[in-house]
């Protein structure tokens, strides 16, 4: 069970990467807060693979990975992180366009 919770955590996070790539190739609407809660539950996943905790922790730990998503973005150091992973992606666009 914990391995098939880790394997769906893993390919939501690929997913969502994958679909905020296509939105900011295609100039669709990208939320800022989706791509902050995807980062934080990116590092929560990481966390897990990389300790001896179970991976059903990620079960508690999705939820919570929007709330914190959402506080990242009033500090400046998370809204610049955000903006800055959106502006790599809108410049690895514009290079794969050439």
């Amino acid at each position: 069970m914990s391995k098939l919770v880790l394997f769906f955590a893993i390919a939501w996070i690929l997913w969502q990467a994958l679909s905020t790539w296509r939105r900011v190739r295609s100039g669709g609407i990208v939320v800022p807060p989706l791509v902050a809660a995807t980062f934080v539950f990116a590092l929560f996943v990481g966390l897990i693979l990389f300790s001896s905790a179970s991976p059903l922790h990620l079960l508690w730990l999705f939820p919570l990975s929007f709330v914190l998503g959402i506080v990242l973005l009033f500090f400046p150091f998370g809204s610049k992180l955000i903006l800055g992973f959106l502006a790599m992606l809108a410049k690895a666009q514009d290079n794969y366009e050439r």
